[in-house]
């Protein structure tokens, strides 16, 4: 029990130590800076935002997907403070997404900070990031893998499609939604899976677009990707950005899903 409370209040003393310092960075800024900082992350429909506290112990960065936004008086001092989904958020801690890579907030709008990195690209953190991902079963009991793409997160779903087969269904939203507009009808396109050029059903509604395999061969092979190998990568027929999705902790959760497992 003794134990038990001491590492309780070490916890709590190093989630103060890590609160404060955090608070001491960019938290409260300038209006300009604030202001500017509000604008590009409006402006630019900026969804996900990566926060990354190296002297917090931090060894891989945690996602904030971007509900609201907005900027706040901090009544001290005349400074003001950036608030995303009802939380003050210190700039000095926050990246998002510029020219392909996550550049740091507060740097971005010229508040020169020492001793944060100003890109989150070195390749040993990169590696760490991608080890970490993995299928998880979220609140919804939805088995669940998320994929951040530039500045719009990519969700794999594992649920039940045609066929009456497990499926892996991929959703994005888009703000100007599809080339077409709204369009509840599937259209089939080509997407490279592992290199195999494989038949996807596309549907858009609103900002919502869910894709997945058109076929009951083509469902099997993705199925069998996630399966057994360690990664599968998804890539547009006419070419753009690779999308790596981890297969980690896949298997048993299909097992789950299946009823293969108590």
């Amino acid at each position: 029990m003794n134990i038990r409370k001491s590492l309780s209040l070490l916890l709590l003393s190093l989630l103060f130590y890590c609160v404060s310092s955090v608070a001491d960075q960019a938290q409260r800024v300038s209006k300009k800076e604030a202001t500017l900082a509000l604008q590009l992350l409006q402006n630019e429909h900026i969804q996900v935002l990566k926060k990354y506290c190296e002297s917090c112990g931090n060894t891989t960065p945690e996602n904030l997907v971007i509900e609201t936004s907005k900027i706040q008086d901090a009544h001290y001092k005349g400074l003001w403070e950036v608030v995303v989904n009802g939380q003050a958020i210190d700039l000095a801690y926050y990246y998002l997404p510029i020219n392909g890579r996550w550049k740091n907030l507060a740097r971005t709008v010229d508040i020169y900070l020492d001793d944060v990195p100003k890109y989150l690209d070195q390749i040993s953190l990169q590696e760490k990031v991608e080890n970490d991902r993995g299928w998880y079963i979220n609140e919804k009991q939805n088995v669940i893998l998320t994929k951040e793409v530039n500045t719009r997160p990519i969700i794999a779903l594992l649920g039940r499609g045609s066929y009456q087969k497990l499926s892996i269904f991929f959703q994005t939203k888009q703000a100007q939604g599809c080339a077409d507009g709204q369009s509840e009808q599937p259209e089939s396109t080509p997407m490279y899976v592992n290199q195999e050029l494989v038949r996807f059903a596309v549907i858009c509604k609103g900002e919502l677009v869910v894709f997945y395999a058109d076929t009951e061969p083509s469902n099997d092979f993705v199925l069998a990707q996630f399966l057994a190998q360690p990664s599968v990568t998804l890539k547009a027929y006419s070419g753009g950005e690779d999308l790596i999705f981890s297969t980690k902790n896949f298997n048993e959760l299909y097992e789950k899903a299946t009823g293969k497992t108590n």
